[in-house]
């Protein structure tokens, strides 16, 4: 039989132990997840029209979106090597700018979408971690001119980028990005928009 000291000593033992054991038992989170980030710049690399007065070469309204799955993670040098792959769509808000065309540089206006795949490569290290990815997507890009006329052309070319995260709980995670997405507006015009993005992704 318990004495009056053994039983509060239970107690507290097993009010020590209970959260380990709820922790123990939560389920682990699977190998999908899936994020989404807004564009805060993308800087599109074309060139303005001499005496072009609304000119912007960046965008500001732009988005990405993205579905992937994690494979085994590897421990490296105090942290973890997490390999995946993902497949990721971007959408490219309005740059006012100048195009090359047949008849020369024409001032138009110039959005993007896009659909890829690619693979990613993280070094995490607590909550923190470091990327890398590379892969290939389809994009479509369309430019209406100021002059009248648009035209509309797509493109299949390598999107690569890096970013860096910071998990908030074993769900969640903010990311910042940069992305290297390839455009091609018409015959003659062809650039490579570098997109910055904060976001965030959730590990199912």
């Amino acid at each position: 039989m318990f004495s009056k000291f053994h039983f509060p000593a239970a107690v507290l033992a097993l009010a020590a132990i209970a959260p380990l054991h709820a922790a123990a038992a939560e389920p682990a989170t699977g190998p999908f997840y899936a994020g989404a980030s807004y564009g805060f710049r993308a800087s599109s690399g074309l060139d303005c029209v001499p005496g072009q007065g609304d000119c912007d070469k960046s965008s500001k309204r732009n988005g990405k979106a993205y579905l992937g799955y994690s494979f085994d993670a590897l421990p490296f040098q105090g942290g973890v090597a997490l390999p995946s792959v993902e497949l990721v769509g971007y959408l490219g808000g309005e740059v006012k700018s100048g195009f090359d065309t047949g008849a020369g540089k024409r001032a138009g206006r110039g959005k993007f979408t896009g659909i890829g795949m690619q693979g990613v490569l993280a070094y995490q290290f607590d909550a923190f971690s470091l990327s890398g990815r590379a892969g290939a997507a389809y994009t479509q890009g369309k430019v209406d001119y100021l002059g009248g006329g648009s035209d509309k052309k797509d493109k299949i070319g390598l999107i690569y980028g890096v970013g860096a995260a910071y998990a908030l709980n074993r769900n969640w995670s903010l990311h910042l990005d940069w992305d290297r997405v390839p455009v091609k507006y018409n015959d003659r015009q062809t650039t490579k928009v570098d997109m910055f993005s904060l976001g965030a992704s959730y590990r199912f």
